[in-house]
């Protein structure tokens, strides 16, 4: 007899599993909330990361200023170590980019504004002493600042650019109308001269403005001026120093 009709279905050999007494089953839920566990503690982590690595930049970019002023800056500068993270590359011993800036910058009557960048500064181990390899800054002196120099009486005194590295000055002397240009250059380490050209046709009593010489301070880092240009805004210098040993005492070599 064929027994094949609607009692066939049981027949296929297909089972039906059930869970063995006693299995514990996790729910459907908890199974799919541990990666987001595990999501979360990872973002605490990188958060905390950022936040240790700021402050610790923040506070080595301090000392730095710091150091720099105790080797006869005159003003504390900004200072910015480029790069993220901070840590790692305190890790490999090596700064690849840090920014130094200053403004008003007192040199006796003058004041200027000043930025530097030191490039792969590598630190022995101990972090107590490193090299840096390279440095490059420039100043620039307004020509207001410039005028502030000037030792010479007289009223209204302008300065402004002439063409090339030459600057003309305009003052009133003894009521006396005077217009007159000047070369710059360099003529010492720390040192700037304004060569004038006396006007002609003036009376001999006149006060006659002579050369004047305009004081650099000591650049931080053992920045030595290279050379001095004359620009629309004033006076840009541009200093250099390469291979400049280092302590965390303030010395440098």
């Amino acid at each position: 007899m064929d027994m094949s009709g609607d009692g066939g279905a049981m027949s296929d050999g297909s089972t039906l599993s059930m869970p063995a007494p006693g299995a514990p089953q996790l729910p459907r839920h908890r199974r799919r909330r541990w990666p987001w566990v595990v999501l979360g503690v990872v973002i605490v982590l990188a958060a905390l990361f950022v936040v240790l690595d700021r402050v610790a930049v923040a506070y080595a970019e301090n000392q730095a200023a710091k150091q720099m002023q105790s080797q006869g800056f005159p003003v504390k500068p900004d200072v910015t170590i480029k790069g993220f993270p901070f840590l790692t590359q305190v890790a490999a011993r090596q700064l690849n980019d840090v920014h130094i800036s200053a403004s008003d910058v007192p040199a006796g009557p003058v004041k200027f504004s000043f930025t530097a960048d030191a490039t792969d500064v590598l630190l022995n181990p101990g972090y107590q002493s490193g090299t840096i390899s390279h440095v490059t800054g420039t100043g620039v002196i307004p020509f207001s600042n410039v005028a502030s120099a000037f030792g010479a009486g007289g009223s209204g005194l302008t300065i402004s650019s002439a063409g090339g590295n030459n600057v003309k000055l305009s003052l009133n002397i003894a009521g006396f109308d005077l217009s007159m240009t000047g070369s710059v250059e360099q003529t010492g380490p720390s040192t700037v001269q304004v060569h004038l050209n006396p006007p002609s046709g003036l009376p001999v009593s006149l006060p006659i403005p002579s050369d004047f010489t305009i004081h650099i301070p000591t650049l931080p880092m053992h920045l030595t001026i290279q050379s001095v240009k004359v620009t629309s805004q004033g006076l840009l210098v541009h200093a250099s120093g390469n291979d400049i040993k280092f302590t965390q005492s303030g010395g440098l070599g």
